[in-house]
């Protein structure tokens, strides 16, 4: 049976911030690579060329080092940081929603078919109608919707069962093509991360009396690059688990088809009672 919509999608919404946190919090804790900012290292080879230019060495510029996770939040800035952040939470919560709908037990769970068929054998149809009807399983929907209709023949039955079919179905697909979105989206916001890094880079050198420094132009180059690199590590997961999701789906509309065929099939060539 399916919960309430709202309060799966905020528990689900939960469950994705938590572990993103501890995404996060695993990574910072767990970097322990760490490498000099850019600043230091120019800083020391300032100071390597005032050695050999002054012929004394002078003391060793202090290296500063920070973890990969602060140095790709630097890199994002405050702009892209937040936006990725929100796509990895909605990612995170659209695939265990979609997890949770496209399931057996909640598509076409087997003790209302098998509670529904014996039923029908002991030609309780009231019984096998309520039984159909107080299930809120995509299955139990269809099968009421052709109990109701069956006294008017079995045709209009399986008109009616049809168009309940493509209801529940397209509801379904509604809410994994939301797994597709972000997987088109988040590229897309790396993308414009690259082109604002290579502006910023650029207007770096436009500015410039003289050539400028690496170290000047590394701020915009890693925006663009690692804007790029996160859009595409949110991306290609969006893109497994929708391909995964969408075949499951399938196999799951398949055999309810067939085996609400099967069960209805009885009522077959019925005329209108």
């Amino acid at each position: 049976m399916f919960k309430s919509p709202n309060a799966v999608l905020f528990r689900s919404l939960g469950s994705a911030l938590i572990l993103s946190m501890i995404f996060c919090f695993a990574i910072g804790l767990t970097s322990t690579s760490v490498f000099p900012t850019t600043a230091a290292v120019y800083a020391q080879e300032d100071g390597d060329a005032g050695a050999d230019e002054g012929g004394a060495a002078p003391a060793q510029a202090e290296k500063v080092t920070e973890s990969y996770l602060v140095w790709y939040l630097k890199a994002l800035g405050p702009i892209f940081a937040p936006a990725f952040f929100i796509l990895s939470v909605f990612f995170v919560t659209f695939v265990i929603l979609n997890y949770m709908a496209i399931n057996r037990n909640n598509v076409m769970p087997q003790p209302m078919v098998d509670q529904f068929s014996a039923q029908l054998d002991e030609k309780n149809y009231q019984e096998a109608y309520e039984t159909a009807k107080a299930s809120e399983s995509a299955q139990g929907k269809i099968l009421a919707a052709g109990l109701a209709k069956m006294g008017s023949g079995y045709e209009t039955a399986e008109r009616a069962m049809s168009d309940v079919a493509e209801e529940e179905i397209m509801r379904l697909e509604h809410r994994l093509g939301f797994v597709s979105m972000i997987a088109g989206l988040a590229p897309m916001v790396g993308l414009l991360g690259t082109v604002y890094g290579m502006v910023e880079s650029f207007n770096v050198i436009a500015r410039s009396a003289s050539a400028p420094q690496a170290s000047e132009l590394a701020g915009g180059i890693s925006t663009a690059l690692i804007t790029t690199e996160v859009g595409l590590f949110i991306a290609i997961p969006a893109i497994i688990f929708y391909e995964i999701l969408r075949n499951k789906l399938a196999l799951l509309v398949l055999e309810m088809t067939v085996q609400t065929e099967s069960l209805m099939a009885r009522f077959k060539g019925q005329g209108p009672a």
